[in-house]
């Protein structure tokens, strides 16, 4: 019997992103970078060179090379290892918070028959063990502590509490921070994947026309009625076939960019920097040498459970 998506034993489960002193947030972001350092060519020297010297001569440029080769002594070997192991290594040490996971506690509670000095003398030990304990041990995030009323209904106090956040909210909040983190901006799921099959498929098909590569690639959802084994070209896709190697031209230089950003530890991102051209004839036999490896592993994997 063929395994599930989330049972396959190389699918990252929920549990992989908390260990006892170590989480991060569930974040997709986290697999497209390690899919964009597959692709990177500045990361690819570096793991053919495997030393920082060489690399700075081959990319000429010595503060560039610094860069590309911190980001992998640390997140490491992409190639010939699956993502959930890669993860489990290196990733999740890496962009994960090393705190306990902060969560809401109750500290303790008010009873209307203990007196003014009981319950003075309860509060002050209940707050000094939260503090000294589980505060210090989830890297003491900023908190509010908050009275909650018992015997109202469910729906006011959590009207009132919804309140309360949003006013804490306005002011800046300290939160310990990982080692390497995910860019801020509004970067998509769909485009990052587009990209990613296009680069896949221009390798496997490096003479063929962009926009029969863009077409194979799905990387447009309005120019999605072309077919790439089209012998003739009708004038009446003319358009299409324009815009969609302009569209794929584009994508290209947007993936060489973020991948090259990924070698330098930041993701995702298409901020100005220095690359190399994807060599797609190298590009693709890594591609087959690795998707040959998973193959194997996976199967390894599956006659093992």
């Amino acid at each position: 019997m063929q395994p599930t998506k989330n049972t396959a034993p190389w699918k990252l489960k929920g549990q992989d992103f908390s260990k006892k002193k170590v989480h991060a947030a569930q974040d997709w972001r986290f697999q497209m970078l390690f899919e964009y350092l597959r692709i990177s060519p500045s990361y690819a020297l570096a793991h053919t060179l495997k030393n920082e010297v060489a690399l700075a001569e081959a990319l000429g440029d010595a503060a560039w090379a610094a860069r590309v080769w911190k980001t992998y002594t640390d997140i490491g070997n992409v190639h010939e290892v699956l993502y959930r192991d890669w993860w489990l290594r290196n990733g999740l040490k890496l962009f994960g918070v090393h705190t306990a996971k902060p969560k809401s506690e109750k500290i303790t509670r008010l009873s209307h028959e203990a007196s003014d000095e009981g319950l003075s003398e309860q509060s002050v030990q209940s707050i000094t063990a939260y503090l000294n304990g589980n505060f210090k041990q989830q890297g003491a995030p900023d908190s509010v502590l908050v009275s909650i009323p018992l015997g109202q209904k469910r729906m006011t106090i959590m009207r009132q509490l919804r309140k309360l956040l949003d006013e804490a909210n306005l002011e800046p909040i300290y939160q310990p921070q990982a080692t390497y983190m995910l860019e801020n901006n509004k970067m998509r799921y769909r485009r990052l994947l587009a990209g990613l099959r296009l680069v896949y498929m221009r390798s496997a098909r490096p003479n063929d026309a962009l926009w029969r590569i863009a077409t194979r690639a799905k990387i447009s959802t309005t120019h999605n009625t072309l077919d790439p084994l089209a012998q003739r070209k009708e004038a009446k896709t003319a358009d299409a076939r324009r815009m969609l190697t302009i569209m794929a031209s584009r994508l290209l230089h947007d993936v060489l960019v973020m991948s090259e950003n990924a070698a330098q530890g930041i993701f995702p991102s298409l901020q100005a920097t220095s690359v190399i051209s994807f060599d797609y004839e190298t590009l693709a036999k890594r591609i087959k040498q690795n998707n040959q490896w998973e193959k194997t592993r996976k199967a390894e994997l599956l006659a093992s459970d």
